[in-house]
């Protein structure tokens, strides 16, 4: 399987959302998250449309009396049509769609302005097959020279949806929850692992609710990290074998539900994860790549082939560390309440002696404020960052692959105007090198040419040339590697004719 052809573009989503009657009048806009559902692909005639919908939540503060919270959920589809050279009906074709920015606004107190920039990354994999020129079998009198050459083969390509519902328990100083305001998860500390005949997943699940007390109406804001585990069956896979995986939210909902007292002190997580994964085995093999015979005249046809090496794949780590500082006219931090995070990689460069990965880690904090009028506030943050990894032979034809996850991420309050950002990334990369190499397809047996051999001297002295070794020598001068007599760099070659 290779990368036959990708092809990036951005698209922007903007479309009216009318707040439905049972909802409060909106006065200002909080914070916005959003989430894509990739529903369908086709591909044809050198094109790939994508059909999915930008899934939104905005928090707002409503314009009564009492500055009180509110909250809407609404979703926009979209269908886009992506140039893709070469796509073909029936093709398998990688989409990953992505939110590059997202912006909620208000045209009035009915109507908000939603806005969204998507990055759209295709790529079209080619599935070949190819046969390895293996040497002949013992009792062919024929000399041949063989290399030894480790092949990757792609033996299982799996899409799976995993589904985990968990329940989660209110602490006693925690109140009842009256009605969920606004709720996000995030992830962390992803970790896939291979054993026999399934893919194992474990990750953690930062979920954040902001509710409404049913005894005070006040507003809390309860956070938590829950442990997310589940497998993906893939029958035929081995333990150690090299494999990609990618993992999306699919569907994330959370709902109150009363524990065994009756008493409205849990949530319920729903969560619908996309697995994309794939699985590699390499394999070495014995290639001929040349032979002649002291019987006949071989005529070797050829033809080149692309074989498949994996360089690497590796986890790499990076720290970062910045300084947030509010605009003057942002409402004062009383306490954090939560922070979320998501990585956009701009660029992927192929370089002389590695890949240079370059993206922005946007950070959305949520805090209390310190003012009667406004409750909650929100501030972003982008912070840009830098990772080089070496691989040794990489070229332009090596297809890389690259998966960026927040490993951890942390916010310290410093003062009421600042606050500090810590975080871990990790990203995952793979390369695979596509190694063009000219593969004999066809041996032909031709009559020797007599009169030709008898004009060639009976023994002859040489010097091994740069790169040269005996198998050379021995096809040169129709002999075979046992008959050449070795001094050094020189060398005594009696010729054979059988």
């Amino acid at each position: 399987m290779r990368i036959k052809a990708d092809a990036f573009t951005q698209i922007t989503i903007d479309d009216d959302y009318i707040i439905r009657d049972n909802k409060p009048d909106v006065l200002r806009v909080i914070y916005s998250r959003g989430d894509i559902v990739l529903e369908d692909i086709r591909v044809g005639n050198g094109n790939v449309w994508l059909t999915g919908k930008l899934l939104f939540k905005s928090l707002y503060q409503s314009d009564d009396s009492r500055n009180s919270l509110d909250s809407v959920l609404g979703e926009i589809p979209f269908q886009e049509k992506v140039v893709l050279e070469g796509a073909t009906d029936g093709e398998e074709v990688l989409a990953d769609v992505s939110i590059e920015d997202l912006s909620v606004g208000i045209i009035n107190s009915r109507k908000l302005m939603v806005r969204a920039v998507l990055n759209i990354d295709v790529k079209s994999m080619d599935e070949t097959m190819d046969y390895i020129a293996e040497p002949y079998p013992e009792g062919r009198n024929y000399q041949q020279k063989t290399h030894e050459i480790l092949l990757l083969e792609q033996v299982a390509n799996v899409q799976d949806v995993l589904r985990v519902q968990k329940e989660l328990l209110l602490p006693n100083s925690r109140t009842n929850i009256g009605s969920i305001l606004f709720y996000q998860v995030d992830f962390r500390n992803q970790d896939h692992r291979l054993e026999e005949d399934r893919l194992k997943i474990q990750m953690d699940a930062q979920v954040m609710v902001l509710y409404r007390s049913e005894s005070t109406g006040d507003y809390e804001c309860y956070e938590t990290m829950v442990p997310i585990a589940g497998d993906i069956e893939i029958p035929g896979a081995v333990s150690g074998e090299c494999f990609w995986a990618k993992i999306m939210p699919l569907e994330i909902a959370i709902e109150s539900r009363e524990d065994y007292d009756g008493e409205a002190r849990m949530f319920g997580l729903t969560l619908a994860l996309s697995v994309a994964a794939q699985i590699y085995r390499e394999e070495e093999k014995q290639m001929l790549v040349d032979a002649y015979s002291l019987e006949k005249e071989l005529v070797i046809h050829r033809k080149p082939i692309v074989i498949q090496q994996l360089l690497m794949k590796n986890l790499s780590k990076v720290r970062l560390l910045e300084q947030v500082s509010l605009n003057a006219n942002q409402e004062r931090i009383l306490q954090m309440c939560s922070c979320s995070g998501s990585i956009t990689v701009d660029r992927v460069q192929k370089e002389e002696e590695g890949v240079k990965i370059e993206g922005i880690l946007t950070v959305e904090a949520l805090y209390n404020t310190s003012e009667d009028t406004s409750v909650y506030a929100h501030n972003s943050s982008q912070i840009p960052f830098e990772q080089y990894i070496e691989i040794d032979g990489v070229t332009e034809n090596t297809d890389v692959w690259t998966d960026a996850q927040i490993e951890q991420l942390q916010v310290n309050l410093l003062d009421s105007s600042e606050y500090e950002i810590k975080a871990v990334l990790q990203i995952c990369i793979m390369a695979i090198d596509n190694r063009e190499m000219e593969n004999i397809v066809e041996l032909e047996e031709l009559p020797l040419d007599m009169e030709a051999l008898t004009r060639q001297p009976g023994m002859i002295g040489c010097v091994k040339k740069d790169g040269e070794d005996l198998w050379d020598i021995a096809k040169k001068y129709h002999t075979k590697e046992s008959d050449i007599l070795e001094i050094g760099e020189k060398v005594l070659v009696v010729k054979q004719v059988h």
